[in-house]
């Protein structure tokens, strides 16, 4: 397993989101959440295979207790978890000791928020809640989940976030574009990546496209055609590009089930480095993919019809 060593703490590359444990999530998610047994044995193979770093949050359903009641007590973990603006405001000290104790924890490794209300509004008061949060010992670090280049622009100008989560994979290569990663390591502030499969998108059989996203088809036989020529599944090519590129972010990744654990690990230990050229090649066949396909937010429109 890779690490990243940030702030003195070594914190596993590849770590794990829990969105399936406490919801039906995916565009390709056909077996829903998996049982209490299932995700101690989830979590069980990964910890023993390195992985020592967990995402999750309170709008997550009931993630965050299904994960507190398997994860071991004998290991050193880092756990995130998120909450919406409206309630950082509102009664944080309370919100944030129901995820400690859903989780089974004494501390947050960090707290993001989830969503980017306040921050195109950040008070003097806010950064106060931050300071005594990490004071009392219930935060390490702060942050926030983002989905816009604004969003971006924002976090990476505040002094109390330095954790920022964002989305990128070969289709929405917006991080690439504004430069993210490197201003990022300018401010010293780490940054997580999410939706590397595009929420399964990227894996999906042509012929199990939603008739929505039916222009989708011709990238993924772009992408099969390069998977085709370096020998490898889509699966490792989303996973490789992503860690090839940012070589110094956290790599998030999900799983319904025990054996989906098992093929992104093992993938991820196998994983083939792409070189410059390779990379170059890629970005320029999906450099310009439309927004209605790499942002799911646009999905909403119809998924909710």
């Amino acid at each position: 397993m890779k690490y990243i060593t940030f702030k003195n703490d070594k914190i596993s590359k590849l770590s794990l989101g829990t969105v399936q444990f406490g919801l039906d999530y995916g565009i390709a998610n056909t077996s829903g959440k998996p049982s209490q047994k299932d995700v101690t044995e989830i979590i069980n193979y990964v910890t023993n295979n390195g992985i020592n770093c967990f995402d999750t949050a309170q709008g997550y359903g009931d993630a965050e207790k299904v994960l507190g009641n398997s994860l071991p007590n004998n290991k050193n973990l880092f756990i995130v978890s998120k909450v919406e603006s409206s309630l950082f405001r509102t009664n944080i000290q309370a919100n944030i000791s129901t995820s400690l104790k859903n989780l089974n924890i004494d501390s947050l490794y960090a707290l993001l928020l989830h969503d980017s209300k306040i921050l195109h509004d950040w008070k003097e008061n806010d950064s106060l809640i931050v300071d005594n949060l990490i004071k009392n010992s219930k935060i390490k670090h702060f942050g926030i989940s983002i989905y816009t280049s604004e969003d971006f622009n924002l976090a990476i100008e505040n002094d109390k976030i330095n954790f920022i989560q964002i989305p990128f994979n070969i289709f929405d290569q917006r991080a690439i574009k504004e430069d993210w990663f490197h201003r990022a390591k300018e401010k010293n502030k780490l940054i997580s990546i999410r939706s590397i499969y595009l929420q399964g998108l990227l894996l999906m059989e042509k012929d199990k496209i939603p008739p929505q996203l039916q222009s989708v088809k011709k990238h993924l036989d772009t992408l099969n055609a390069f998977a085709k020529e370096l020998h490898i599944t889509k699966n490792e090519l989303a996973l490789s590009f992503v860690d090839t590129v940012a070589q110094n972010s956290l790599i998030l990744f999900g799983c319904d089930n025990i054996n989906q654990a098992k093929e992104n690990i093992q993938n991820y230990k196998n994983i083939k480095k792409l070189d410059h050229d390779m990379i170059t090649k890629i970005i320029a066949n999906f450099e310009n993919i439309e927004e209605e396909i790499y942002n799911p937010i646009r999905w909403s429109k119809w998924q909710n019809k």
